[in-house]
C-alpha cells in the first residue's frame, strides 16, 4: 500500500484562482461570460459531446453558467489572453469529494481552440492546482467512446486510460459508452 504524502485536502475556494502557463489562462467563470460562453459553446463538436442544445444561445449559456454555480465544482472559463475577453472553453472539476481527496475533470473546447494544446495546457494547470492546492489525490476523466480528439488531449495531458463504462452516458438520446481515464497525485505515481 502506498503511503498518503500528499498536503491534506484545503476547503474548495470561494472563488478559483486564476491560472496561466503564459500561453493558455484559466480564470473563474462570470455570469457575464454567457456571451463569450455562448460563441465559444455553439459549435457542433461541443454540442455533438455535451448536452447543450444547437445552437447554443445566449440565454443556454447562462442558464448552464447558473447551473455551474449551484453545484459543487469549480469552474474557469479557458482564453488566451490576460484579460481573458475571448473565452476559447471551459474547465472544471466536478463530483468533488474532499474526504476521499478526489474529483473528475470536465473541458470542452471551441472549434479554433483545438488542435493546437491548448487543452492539453488547459488541463495540466487545472490538474497540477488541484493535486498541489485542493489536496486531490486523484482526477478522472470520463470521454463518450466517440470523441476521439478529447481522449488524446486528456492523454496528452498525462491521464491513462482505465476502462470502460457501457452505454454510461445519454447525450440527446443517444446511449455512449464511455471512457474512463484516471491522473493521481505525482507523490503517488509509481
Amino acid at each position: 500500500m502506498t503511503t498518503d504524502s500528499a498536503p491534506p485536502p484545503v476547503r474548495l475556494p470561494a472563488v478559483a484562482p486564476a491560472l496561466t502557463d503564459g500561453v493558455v489562462h484559466l480564470r473563474p467563470v462570470r455570469a457575464s461570460d454567457a456571451p463569450a460562453v455562448a460563441r465559444a459553446g455553439d459549435d457542433p463538436e461541443v454540442a455533438r459531446w455535451t448536452p447543450f442544445p444547437s445552437p447554443f444561445t445566449e440565454r443556454d449559456a447562462e442558464a448552464w453558467i447558473g447551473s455551474r454555480s449551484a453545484r459543487e465544482t469549480v469552474d474557469w472559463v479557458v482564453t488566451d489572453r490576460e484579460d481573458g475577453a475571448e473565452v476559447l472553453g471551459w474547465i472544471g472539476l466536478h463530483d468533488l469529494d474532499t474526504g476521499q481527496r478526489r474529483a473528475e475533470l470536465g473541458i470542452w473546447l471551441a472549434a479554433g481552440a483545438r488542435g493546437a494544446g491548448t487543452g492539453r495546457r488547459a488541463i495540466a494547470l487545472m490538474t497540477s492546482w488541484g493535486f498541489h492546492e485542493l489536496g486531490l489525490l486523484r482526477i478522472a476523466a470520463l470521454c463518450l467512446s466517440g470523441n476521439a480528439t478529447g481522449r488524446h488531449a486528456m492523454a496528452a495531458a498525462g491521464f491513462e486510460p482505465e476502462g470502460v463504462l457501457r452505454a454510461y452516458e445519454d447525450v440527446k438520446g443517444v446511449r455512449y459508452d464511455t471512457a474512463v481515464l484516471g491522473m493521481v497525485h505525482p507523490d503517488l505515481r509509481g
